[in-house]
């Protein structure tokens, strides 16, 4: 996976090499939630989409925005269990914004190459409803 041009720069963004570098120093209970916002949102609005995203995760977690405006979210510990309540916490409170019809999330626990977490996370985004949370299977 390249390296993207990042779409904005908020001071607690990570870089993708950074995002895989701090992924690849979890042991285990390791997983990361994607959240892509849909395509008919204008990419200038996509910002607003990963700074809600952020604000909403938890505390510390490194948080990669790509250019076309998906959030990548590192969840250090709690797998799956967290990784979800953490997708269900960010989708509920976009819910409250009526954003989340906009916004798909996919969550998948991390194994020894954080990419295929991402891209399996990804593809579970893909594979449900806006307004949904996809699962990797393991």
């Amino acid at each position: 996976m390249s390296e993207p041009r990042i779409i904005l720069q908020l001071p607690w963004q990570v870089t993708l090499d950074e995002f895989t570098r701090a992924a690849r120093e979890v042991v285990e209970g390791g997983a990361c939630c994607v959240f892509v916002v849909d395509p008919s949102i204008p990419s200038k609005a996509r910002g607003g989409y990963a700074s809600l995203v952020m604000a909403y995760s938890r505390a510390d977690e490194p948080v990669c925005v790509l250019d076309d405006g998906t959030a990548l979210v590192l969840v250090r510990d709690g797998g799956a269990t967290s990784a979800r309540a953490l997708a269900n916490r960010v989708m509920a409170l976009m819910r409250k914004l009526a954003l989340d019809t906009t916004l798909t999330a996919g969550i998948a626990v991390l194994g020894a190459d954080p990419s295929q977490a991402v891209a399996a996370a990804r593809a579970a985004a893909a594979s449900v409803p806006t307004g949904r949370i996809g699962s990797a299977a393991r």
